[in-house]
């Protein structure tokens, strides 16, 4: 028999038995569980019920011109159950079981007969982003219900693929409305346990463009910016996922060249300080705009959730290659913590001067989809592991119990304290550790401190990373004539100059940072010779003016 995977992966994360403790990433998964809980099933399943002509009491999910559930039908379902069933692979929650199963049920007995499980008119299937977007979202939901103990949510998942798979809309698919980030969909189905190769074979024959893949690698940024058929939207980094799926079902190199070249290129042009990426929908852009202002669209959520999975990816193919987790680590502090207002809702885009987004007060959206889904996801980013090996990747308060028979525990205040103690609880034979050296804190180059085959039960490993301050020069779209504006950096976090007018206007060194901050309190920063502008971590911040990128004279 064949093996599924050409490239297995070096590493393996945990699937459960991971829990937060405590801390900054604890209560971001806390928050997202309490976020969940609040979604109303009757609104949830409004046009399914619609849709097989049953009673449908409330109203459907709308904020704005109710874009999300009145155009794209069914997603806000999909948003639900990735949010919920990721959440419950580490921590069990009646109400949120509860809530899966009813949701489940009821969109089963709602479905088409041929298993098309999307509640609108067939005729309707191949308009606006159908078969693409709101297909992938419904398969991501009903694939994370199934791994978190759901199996009709594998079941159902699988109707609807081998419904697509042979539907008539294929020869077109990918000309449609961000008809790229279809491939996702398809990738993620054949990597269930009852994929299939043809979902593979589909995503190859319909969705590869190869012309692009070339045009990626030989680092044309027009690739990122001007791909032509579909509006510019940094959701290309959902096809690299796909790809990256691709190489590992085939092996074949262009597909891991792609991504690697890709990754780069956004990196040096596309990337904001902080980890957000740079580049939205429906505005102007061009290498290094680095757009500030509100007036643009830039740093979107989902474009957050696309760079951490696909880091992650690539950190389980190349497990000593630190870089990946550093990016990830970036991200999640960074965009996702800071894109979370309490239990209440995820800000769209994360802009970097004046105020941040409004739309965390809609909570049908795809960043809220995908932030459901990322915070949900937390505790699986912290380790990864071989048969001998544990890596500790990300520092957060946390326990795990891995399938390789170690069991451990971190306990630490990252990030707002470099100090990490590791114990080993339990091992069932001695192993290797190690421990990344967080980018932020790296001084000789070493990415591990690693301990070789000699890790036993009744270990205890601890370090100290230093925070240091670190100042980045703006550069892009709105730089203002005879001014310089530094962005500011501590530790693993992001700061921002408080107050208006924006953008604010500061004295400092930015050469020497050191001589002129201060902490004063958890995620809040003084400036010498200043009390009128406080520097707050943010990922703190809510809705009070600030500028990442004042004015320094």
């Amino acid at each position: 028999m064949m093996a599924k995977y050409a490239v297995p992966y070096a590493l393996s994360v945990a699937e459960g038995k991971v829990t937060l403790t405590g801390g900054r990433l604890g209560r971001a998964f806390e928050n997202n569980v309490n976020f969940l809980k609040g979604f109303d099933l009757d609104r949830m399943l409004y046009w399914y019920r619609v849709h097989a002509k049953k009673p449908a009491p409330g109203v459907p999910y709308a904020s704005d011109a109710g874009h999300f559930e009145n155009n794209l039908k069914g997603q806000t379902a999909g948003e639900f159950l990735m949010g919920a069933g990721t959440t419950l692979l580490w921590k069990e929650d009646a109400r949120l079981r509860e809530m899966v199963r009813a949701l489940l049920a009821e969109m089963e007995a709602c479905r088409d007969e041929d298993g098309f499980i999307i509640p609108i008119d067939r005729k309707d299937f191949d308009t606006k982003e159908y078969p693409n977007y709101t297909r992938a979202w419904i398969t991501f939901g009903l694939l994370d219900a199934g791994y978190a103990g759901e199996a009709s949510g594998f079941r159902l998942a699988r109707d609807m693929a081998d419904y697509f798979n042979h539907s008539q809309v294929l020869p077109y698919v990918k000309d449609l409305n961000l008809g790229f980030q279809g491939i996702l969909a398809n990738t993620r189905m054949y990597d269930a346990p009852n994929g299939k190769w043809e979902d593979m074979q589909v995503a190859k024959d319909h969705y590869q463009e190869t012309w692009w893949l070339q045009q990626v690698i030989a680092k044309d940024q027009r690739a990122i910016y001007d791909h032509p058929g579909n509006h510019p939207h940094s959701t290309l980094l959902t096809t690299l996922e796909g790809y990256c799926d691709l190489y590992r079902a085939t092996g074949e190199a262009i597909y891991l060249d792609a991504v690697k070249s890709a990754l780069e290129m956004y990196e040096q042009k596309w990337q904001h300080v902080g980890g957000g990426i740079n580049m939205c929908e429906f505005d102007t852009y061009w290498p290094g705009c680095n757009w500030l202002s509100p007036n643009h669209h830039y740093n979107e959520l989902c474009s957050t959730n696309f760079w951490v999975l696909l880091n992650q990816r690539m950190h389980r193919l190349e497990p000593d290659n630190a870089h990946y987790v550093d990016e990830m680590e970036n991200s999640l502090y960074n965009v996702l913590l800071a894109a979370q207002v309490g239990d209440k809702g995820y800000h769209y885009l994360n802009f970097l001067e004046r105020t941040k987004d409004w739309r965390w007060l809609d909570r049908a959206t795809c960043c809220a989809s995908l932030g459901t889904r990322l915070a949900g996801l937390l505790p699986q980013f912290l380790y990864t592991y071989t048969q001998d090996t544990v890596y500790v990747d990300i520092y957060s308060a946390s326990r795990a119990e891995l399938p390789n028979g170690v069991t451990l525990r971190c306990e630490t205040e990252m990030p707002d304290d470099g100090h990490v103690r590791v114990v080993i609880e339990s091992a069932e034979k001695p192993f290797t550790l190690k421990m990344r050296v967080p980018r932020w804190a790296r001084e000789d180059g070493k990415s591990y401190y690693e301990v070789h085959n000699d890790v036993k039960a009744g270990d205890i490993f601890e370090m100290d990373f230093p925070f240091r301050f670190r100042t980045t020069k703006y550069t892009g779209g709105e730089e203002i004539v005879g001014k310089e504006r530094w962005a500011l950096e501590y530790g693993p976090l992001l700061y921002a100059a408080m107050g208006a007018p924006n953008p604010v206007c500061v004295h400092f060194n930015p050469q020497r940072p050191q001589e002129w901050f201060s902490p004063v309190g958890r995620g809040k920063l003084c400036l010498k010779d200043d009390n009128a502008h406080e520097y707050w971590a943010y990922l703190d911040i809510h809705d009070e003016p600030f500028s990442v990128y004042p004015i320094v004279q």
